[in-house]
Order: C-alpha cells, then structure tokens, then sequence
C-alpha cells in the first residue's frame, strides 16, 4: 500500500470554481494574495468542519497534505500545508515552491534538509515518512504531475527566478 492510499488522499476535484481558483492561483497577484491568506482560511474551515475539509481541498479541489517536519534551528515540530502532489503508483511529493514568487526557500525545506524524518498528515490519518529530495529526471516527473494538479506549479519556476525550486519525495518510513 503506497503513502497515497494510506493517508486516503483522493484525487483532485473537477469543480467549475476550483478551476478557477486554481487557475488564479496559478497568476503572480493570486499567488501573492494566497500566500498570504490561504492559511488562515484553512485554519478557519478546519475548525468549522473538525479537521475534515481544507479550502484547497474542499473548495479548489487540490489535495493538500499536512507535513510535520523539526525546526532546524529549534527543534520544535513545524506543520505546514502543502499541495499533495500524486507520483508514482501510490505515492506523494511535495514542492518548496514557496508560491513562486519568493527569492527564499521555505522554512520546511530548511527542515527536511536538517532532518529528513517527518510526518504526513491527512484528514484524520497520519503516516511517519521521509523526504527524499529529487533532481533530474525523477524531479521532472514530479513537476508534470504536480501541473497536472495545479496550475501554479507551471508558472512558479519562472516566478522564482534564480532560486531552484526544491523537490522531495515522501517515502513510508520504517516502522
């Protein structure tokens, strides 16, 4: 059984209104404005609806994963939000696109290269996993199913200029 169907992640929604927010979120304004409110919005629908349904998930359609990585510097569990990118049979990626316009890595990503051991998170499930980070082609495969989930990931690259976009892996870890 792959990470996918463990955490029970299903697969994007087709939605006339998650189109467009997806494709808004995909521009550099909506980027911006989602990078500054999407997780206070999630915040609110998750306790509206006891942790079962995210903005993103419910209303975009984009399947979202909840990955508790260790602060790097204080050691401290960090959760953050992420789009669930399928790979693979039935597994899961994760971007550190930072919504692409940012010229700094996000702090996650700090985190995973301290300290690959995490844990992903979905609705009520959780799974213990590590991050494998990914370049070449293995990477690109990522990206392309990541596009094929959400709009973003086709204009982040170039919204981030020199900075290389992470991208990691999330493989079940030894239990």
């Amino acid at each position: 059984m792959g990470l996918r169907t463990e955490l029970g992640i299903r697969p994007p929604g087709r939605s006339p209104a998650g189109r467009a927010i997806r494709w808004t979120a995909g521009t550099t304004p909506g980027a911006w404005v989602l990078a500054r409110t999407l997780r206070h919005l999630d915040r609110a629908t998750l306790a509206l609806t006891r942790g079962r349904i995210t903005v993103s998930d419910g209303l975009a359609g984009v399947p979202s994963v909840f990955l508790t990585t260790t602060g790097a510097r204080t050691g401290q569990p960090r959760t953050t939000q992420l789009v669930a990118v399928p790979f693979g049979d039935d597994d899961l990626a994760v971007i550190g696109s930072n919504f692409g316009h940012r010229s700094k890595h996000p702090g996650w990503v700090h985190n995973l290269a301290a300290d690959p051991h995490c844990t992903a998170g979905y609705g009520e499930r959780r799974a213990p996993v590590v991050a494998r980070e990914v370049t070449g082609a293995e990477a690109e495969q990522v990206w392309a199913s990541g596009r094929a989930v959400y709009r973003g990931f086709a204009t982040y690259p170039a919204m981030a200029g020199e900075r290389q976009i992470r991208v990691f892996v999330l493989e079940p870890a030894a239990r």
